[in-house]
């Protein structure tokens, strides 16, 4: 199997090593940035690298993983799919709801393989939440609430292309960590949100900009305007009647990476969340709590390499998708979720719908 990376920052760096571990060679790595390429492909022993995408099109190319910024995979992916390449793509699929049931459509009459990484479905502690919802065991869903909290954004901190809206759009919190958190939700769940109500929290739309940091308004810097949230409070309707929420954050100090989701149903509960990613907590009424621990269990890296595992046993297979990995079609329903989102948001936090949750 061979690889070609196109992309080479923190996303990157997880597919490469992800890669690795699955023992597929990246033939090229491919950035906007010479420099960048050549010291990434330096670092990680990779053959070939440069600035020109046309290398992922060569025919020895088994797969391309795309690790740009949103607004650019549209295009690039119509272009791999009309030369038969597999896919495996950063989320989310594309910021624009259309764009994305589009390319989910492409992928299904294309016969490529095509995966997201939305890479938290692969901690053991998930997938055996998902075995537990889909068995029934604790009776009718009633609530699935939840947070994702990280303190990275927080000032002072860093300028980096997320605060560009040409390639990030005007949503930063619930199109990066949201958009996992609604993937995971619906996955393990097996319900669509149908509708939502959003506000969203801004606080320092006004910032100052010194050596590529960012701080309040009023240090010392250039002056700067932010449109993106920093956070967001949502209320969701999935299928059925099932009422939910999630609170959304990256200015939350001491947050390293707190992604929690908590499913009530009528005979029992379970937990989760992902700074203890190896313990699942469930529960029925008058017994207490039951902690699974997967003692011999899986880590942040592990769970890229347990998606390319199936994805290229399946590629080398010549066959069709695995139950386990996002889909291009499931991105497009977790865009079009984010996308109902900034508009509840933008007029009011009114109820809005799923536009295809029906589907």
């Amino acid at each position: 199997m061979k690889a070609v990376l196109v992309g080479a920052g923190f996303a990157g760096r997880a597919h490469a090593a992800a890669l690795r571990a699955c023992g597929v060679e990246i033939a090229a790595v491919v950035t906007a940035r010479e420099e960048s390429a050549r010291a990434f492909a330096k670092e990680w022993n990779i053959p070939a690298w440069g600035t020109d995408t046309s290398v992922a099109l060569a025919p020895e190319i088994d797969a391309v993983h795309v690790c740009t910024p949103p607004t650019a995979h549209g295009a690039f992916i119509r272009e791999l799919l009309a030369h038969g390449k597999h896919v495996v793509c950063e989320k989310p699929l594309s910021l624009d709801a259309e764009e994305a049931r589009e390319l989910a459509q492409l992928a299904e009459e294309s016969g490529c393989l095509c995966a997201l990484s939305f890479n938290v479905r692969h901690h053991m502690a998930c997938q055996r939440a998902r075995e537990l919802m889909a068995s029934g065991t604790f009776g009718r869903p009633l609530l699935i609430h939840g947070t994702y909290l990280q303190e990275f954004h927080a000032l002072p901190s860093p300028k980096d292309w997320r605060y560009n809206e040409a390639v990030a759009g005007r949503m930063r919190a619930v199109t990066e960590i949201g958009s996992h958190w609604v993937d995971l939700a619906q996955y393990i769940s097996g319900l669509r949100v149908e509708a939502v109500s959003a506000s969203f929290g801004r606080f320092w739309p006004e910032r100052s900009l010194k050596d590529g940091i960012m701080y309040p308004a009023g240090e010392p810097g250039e002056a700067m305007h932010v449109v993106s949230e920093d956070a967001a409070a949502v209320t969701l309707r999935f299928e059925n009647g099932v009422l939910g929420n999630v609170m959304l954050s990256e200015v939350s100090p001491g947050r390293g990476n707190h992604l929690s989701l908590e499913i009530t149903c009528e005979n029992g509960a379970l937990w989760w969340n992902e700074e203890d990613n190896n313990r699942l907590y469930t529960a029925r009424k008058g017994e207490g709590v039951h902690t699974d621990v997967f003692a011999f269990g899986n880590g942040f890296d592990d769970t890229f390499a347990l998606l390319f595992k199936n994805f290229y046993a399946a590629v080398a297979a010549g066959g069709t998708d695995c139950p386990s990995w996002p889909t291009f079609r499931e991105g497009a329903s977790v865009t079009a979720v984010c996308r109902a989102m900034g508009e509840s948001d933008a007029n009011g936090s009114a109820w809005t719908r799923v536009e295809g949750a029906d589907a």
